[in-house]
């Protein structure tokens, strides 16, 4: 069917009436087409302009293809042009502009796909089907100047590149969908900005194999300098692929081969799904971006040489029961120089032996030698169970913490009298956790050029299990004379509490701890890296 209402034709050459199948087709060879204010084209089929003029001060409805190969133009500013409809369809304007485009197709499955670049100059009111520019496919784009008003019914959004032009600082502006925005500040202003976000059902999935929302971000802008971006992430709950809302962090891969997080400035909210983060410089927009989870999770296993009972196969709680262990994390001095807020009070599980900390590094290149504290991408503070397993603040579920880059990584486990260690090279997953046993002893990195034995030590009635050094009783990585010395005055002045010199955490500092620490220095114990445990220079992460 084909409905005129108030529409002139003036024939040049040929206008083509068909009808086929039910569907009429509107085909123009040729003619100026005039459509007078107030006036219908209504085309049930394909509507094309294929060397003519149309001249659209009305509305042109379209449930088949619309293409446009001549001239079309409105001079009243006032055109129209409505896609409807139940079926797939292409949307090719040429070289033409359109002031009003409505989408309204019969289904949200319907498909509405660019065939050319667009330019819509007024108004889009994307109401029912699915738009896409198909960016896995061609570089068109949906272009609007940002003054074009866009409106969104819920959950619509266009997949693909969407430009938008005049652009000023100052403004924020919709692109994909209501809260797909961009703002930018400062320096040099671009004319345009360009985001191309294809969610999964568009085939987004984010470079490399590490934990993603199934959805990629691109943004491009043609000049401009020195400027910063507050951009609002989109998702849909559906791609979020085992992260969870509260975790999700915006990413960028920089170099093309390591994602790295931003894990502030950011506002979230997973009512309406999206995540914001402001400052993007201009260096790190030209990357390609996702969001994730960034808090990882630390399946970690270890065992202190201190404490440890060769009767029980367990380490001692004496700390525990004596009600010594300090409520807040103790690795706020040097030379962990960690400021983390972990505490808790009363400690929450009985088998606590006291805090350890948890660090992940992640050296380019990735070498356990380079794994220095300079590396460490994310790090927080726990309890060590009597049995080896850390867990967080809680007591009971496995450490967890924010990581700002991506990627195969090293454990570095430390204590605040014990020899810290370090695992092997993790192969980092999709899943958002590292785990590694360190009681078993070639999961430890040894440091072979530096080290004088294994970097943990062989547990007496523990069948072949390994724990850390023990008697580091002054932090300094080693344990020489002046650990020693540093335990005879604490036993000789009494000393008691929460101390570095109770090298078995007993609770009490006796001749105990004096010789456990002199039995790490006739086997010459070492540390898992040598000097790599020095003092922790503090960066924001």
């Amino acid at each position: 069917m084909i409905l005129f209402k108030k529409t002139s034709f003036f024939f040049a050459f040929v206008l083509c009436l068909i009808s086929f199948q039910g569907f009429a087709q509107f085909y123009n060879n040729g003619a100026t087409v005039s459509i007078q204010p107030g006036g219908l084209i209504f085309v049930q089929g394909n509507a094309e302009n294929n060397s003519g003029i149309i001249t659209n001060d009305g509305k042109i409805e379209v449930q088949g293809n619309f293409t446009n190969s001549g001239s079309y133009n409105t001079s009243t500013n006032d055109d129209s042009l409505i896609l409807s409809g139940g079926n797939n369809v292409t949307l090719s304007l040429g070289s033409s502009t359109v002031n009003y485009l409505m989408v309204n197709k019969t289904a949200n499955a319907n498909n509405v796909t660019l065939g050319s670049n667009i330019i819509v100059n007024t108004k889009l009111d994307y109401l029912s089907g699915n738009v896409t520019t198909d960016p896995l496919n061609t570089a068109f784009v949906f272009a609007a100047p940002v003054s074009a008003v866009f409106n969104f019914a819920a959950g619509r959004e266009i997949t693909g590149r969407v430009s938008r032009t005049g652009w000023a600082n100052g403004t924020t502006v919709v692109f994909n969908q209501p809260n797909m925005q961009v703002t930018t500040n400062g320096g040099s202003a671009p004319s345009s900005f360009m985001v191309n976000m294809i969610p999964q059902t568009g085939g987004g999935d984010p470079s490399l194999n590490e934990r993603e929302v199934k959805r990629l971000f691109q943004f491009t802008t043609p000049d401009g300098s020195s400027f910063t971006s507050d951009v609002r992430f989109a998702y849909i709950d559906g791609e979020l692929n085992t992260n969870t809302e509260p975790g999700l962090t915006p990413w960028y891969l920089l170099a093309g081969a390591e994602w790295n997080g931003k894990l502030s400035s950011l506002t979230k909210d997973a009512t309406n799904n999206y995540v914001q983060y402001a400052g993007i410089t201009t260096t790190e927009l030209a990357n390609e971006w996702k969001l994730a989870d960034a808090k990882y999770t630390m399946n970690a296993t270890a065992i202190l040489r201190g404490p440890w009972n060769s009767s029980t196969s367990l380490m001692n709680t004496g700390m525990n029961i004596n009600n010594i262990i300090q409520t807040g994390q103790p690795y706020n001095v040097s030379p962990f120089n960690y400021f983390g807020t972990e505490s808790a009070n009363p400690i929450p599980n009985a088998n606590v032996v006291d805090w350890v900390l948890v660090e992940l590094r992640k050296p380019t290149p990735a070498l356990p030698e380079n794994a220095t504290s300079g590396t460490i991408v994310g790090r927080k503070a726990g309890f060590l169970l009597n049995n080896g397993t850390i867990v967080d603040v809680d007591g009971v579920t496995p450490i967890s913490f924010d990581i700002s880059k991506q990627g195969d990584a090293f454990i570095a486990i430390r204590h605040r009298n014990h020899l810290g260690i370090l695992s092997n090279l993790i192969t980092s997953n999709v899943t958002g956790s590292f785990a590694n046993d360190f009681t078993v002893l070639s999961n430890n990195f040894k440091d072979n050029i530096n080290a004088t034995s294994d970097p943990v030590v062989l547990l007496a009635g523990a069948s072949g299990k390994y724990g850390m050094w023990a008697g580091d009783a002054n932090k300094n990585n080693i344990v020489n004379g002046t650990d020693l010395s540093v335990i005879k005055n604490a036993i000789a002045v009494s000393a008691e509490g929460y101390i570095l010199t109770d090298i078995n955490l007993s609770a009490s500092i006796n001749g105990t701890d004096l010789s456990i620490a002199n039995n790490t220095l006739s086997q010459s114990g070492s540390s898992s890296q040598g000097n790599k445990f020095k003092p922790f220079i503090h960066q924001t992460l």
